[in-house]
């Protein structure tokens, strides 16, 4: 036996380094494990950082074509505006054009016959004059010709203290406020006085369903649309017709109030009315807005404004 013991002592010894040998590797463990957590979090981290960039750029270039497309609809909005006020506004030029050579000769220069044919071809050239009265010099009517009535000569009517008369003598021109005849269509009074005061004043009763063509024709996205107000904002021009037979009042409307400031000429320099861009419709819906407006020529309120639309 004591020839054995030097061998089981080594086997001791053997199995007590075997036991031993573990030790450094589990003092190794903790180190890895801190450094795949610290690894991870970094990971984490950088990740977080890239996607709070992007999503940032993101939400910026979002605000940015949103910004510059409101720009862009408005921009074309105002052009059409502008384009549909300027056309009403050349429809009413070329007819005051039109009805002026009709007061080139005094009433002692030619005869009754010779007038109403001049009357009657004057219809047949401008489609959208309806009637066309004619005074003296005093204001008495001495002749009227009409598409929808009789026509009558030297009925003597005194229309000296009638605006159209009064003030067509004092301006030279009239523009008399829009009005619907029979519940139907919109009309306007217009007067010219000749150049000379024994020429007298020709009034003619134009028919503006010309102005619903134009309103019609123009288009914003799929929803817009533009509609026609007169100088106290009454709607004589809508794509949706019972809102114009209904002789809806929308001067209330921010849009349309600062068309009328703008179209009356109110405010300038620092006091000049604000642009409405964004605004309320009839309805209380937001909407984008944009205008543009005519003022005749010696007439003292704002004309009509044209105002397109198109939902936010």
């Amino acid at each position: 036996m004591a020839a054995n013991e030097p061998l089981v002592s080594r086997e001791y010894a053997g199995q007590h380094a075997s036991a031993d040998a573990p030790q450094p590797a589990a003092a190794k463990a903790p180190v890895a494990k801190t450094r795949r957590r610290l690894f991870t979090k970094y990971v984490a981290l950088f990740v977080a950082v890239v996607c709070i960039a992007l999503v940032s750029n993101g939400v910026f270039d979002v605000l940015f074509y949103y910004q510059e497309h409101k720009a862009s609809l408005i921009r074309i909005q105002r052009e059409q505006a502008e384009a549909a006020a300027a056309k009403i506004g050349q429809f009413i030029k070329e007819i005051e054009s039109q009805l002026g050579w009709t007061t080139q000769l005094p009433w002692s220069a030619g005869s009754i016959e010779q007038r109403r044919f001049d009357a009657l071809r004057l219809l047949r050239q401008v489609p959208a004059i309806t009637e066309l009265a004619q005074l003296d010099a005093t204001g008495k009517e001495r002749l009227r010709v009409s598409r929808l009535a009789m026509d009558v000569v030297a009925s003597g009517a005194d229309l000296s203290n009638d605006p159209k008369f009064a003030e067509a003598v004092a301006r030279k021109v009239y523009y008399g406020p829009v009005y619907f005849r029979r519940e139907s269509e919109p009309y306007m009074t217009l007067a010219i006085a000749g150049t000379r005061r024994d020429a007298g004043v020709s009034v003619a009763e134009v028919n503006l369903k010309l102005i619903w063509d134009v309103v019609s024709q123009i288009k914003v996205g799929e929803r817009g649309h533009a509609y026609v107000v007169d100088a106290q904002g009454r709607l004589i021009a809508h794509p949706d017709i019972s809102l114009v037979l209904r002789n809806t009042d929308m001067s209330k409307l921010a849009q349309v109030r600062a068309a009328r400031a703008s179209a009356s000429g109110a405010g300038t320099g620092d006091n000049a009315p604000e642009t409405v861009q964004e605004a309320e419709n009839i309805e209380g819906r937001k909407v984008l807005t944009a205008y543009g407006s005519r003022r005749p020529h010696g007439r003292p309120d704002p004309g009509v404004a044209a105002g397109c639309r198109a939902p936010r």
